[in-house]
């Protein structure tokens, strides 16, 4: 109790208390991200999981598709 009382004492208790307590806010800040990150994840796997999987079964090989066949549009216009 009386080593309260001295300065040097008082001031190594009170910085050690506020080292405590940016250390604690520090964790809780990353707790609070990395669950947030999880129910993203989550979030983004249940959306996934929505669409059925025959639905995308005949896209995986398609690739690239061009519907004008590499033609201008102009030269298309002109062919109609």
């Amino acid at each position: 109790m009386f080593a309260l009382l001295k300065p040097d004492v008082f001031w190594l208790i009170v910085a050690n208390l506020l080292l405590g307590l940016i250390t604690l806010s520090c964790f809780a800040f990353l707790a609070v991200s990395v669950i947030k990150d999880l129910r993203l994840r989550s979030r983004q796997k249940r959306e996934v999981a929505r669409i059925p999987e025959d639905h995308l079964s005949g896209l995986k090989d398609l690739g690239i598709t061009i519907l004008s066949e590499g033609q201008e549009i102009d030269e298309m216009e002109h062919q109609m």
